[in-house]
């Protein structure tokens, strides 16, 4: 018995060793784990359970993008519903204006209520006349054939209806001054036309009196004769 003791303290050492060692190798394990708690374990981790794509909602569904177009297709309609109003709104202002003006011109080339010249008389009789000189300078050349019944026409309206003749003529002649060129024009015309009757009048008048004098001067012989015979 005494000599089996060296034996198995030989035996017991090693398997001590051996012991202490796992331990020792263990307990480093197990530190390195807690050193590094995301270290990938051995095995995988099992999969996620899937859920069958059939039962997976999809977003947007159906309805919902039908009700996003409809409410695009809403507001376009409404958009362009307001633009068309405001434009047909813009369109009748106008119109009303236009209106008013054209209104007011007319009214403004009547004569004055108090005025005993009547517009719708006047305007057949100016109309005759023209008509008349159209018919007189028919046979003319065309620079007479034409002019005529302008120079008849004019002529009339100023003695039928002088009051709306001249309402009219300042009218044209705010038309006019929008074109320079033709206000211009038609200045040097009128002038021209001032200076000649003038001119005319003046002729008539001395005429007239050359006239009454040589008639007073005739009558004025014979008496003189007649007295002396």
């Amino acid at each position: 018995m005494a000599s089996q003791l060296p034996r198995l303290r030989r035996t017991a050492l090693p398997l001590a060793g051996l012991a202490a060692t796992t331990l020792l190798a263990s307990s480093t394990v197990f530190a390195e784990e807690a050193r590094h708690p995301t270290k990938k374990p051995i095995y995988d981790a099992p999969p996620p359970p899937q859920t069958p794509l059939e039962s997976m909602p999809t977003y947007p569904t159906p309805t919902e993008r039908l009700a996003q177009h409809i409410g695009k297709a809403r507001r376009f309609i409404n958009v362009h519903y307001r633009l068309a109003c405001d434009k047909l709104d813009d369109a009748f202002s106008h119109y009303l204006s236009y209106e008013h003006s054209v209104t007011r011109t007319i009214a403004a080339l009547a004569p004055p209520k108090n005025s005993p010249e009547k517009v719708l008389p006047g305007a057949i009789y100016v109309a005759v006349a023209t008509m008349a000189g159209g018919i007189i300078a028919r046979k003319r050349i065309w620079p007479i054939r034409i002019l005529t019944p302008i120079a008849v026409g004019i002529g009339s309206a100023w003695y039928f209806i002088p009051q709306t003749t001249q309402n009219v003529g300042e009218l044209l002649w705010e038309w006019e001054k929008k074109v320079p060129q033709v206000a211009e024009t038609h200045q040097q015309i009128r002038q021209s036309i001032e200076e000649a009757v003038r001119k005319t009048y003046e002729t008539t008048i001395e005429t007239r009196k050359k006239v009454d004098e040589a008639v007073h001067n005739v009558r004025k012989s014979a008496e003189d004769l007649v007295k002396r015979g």
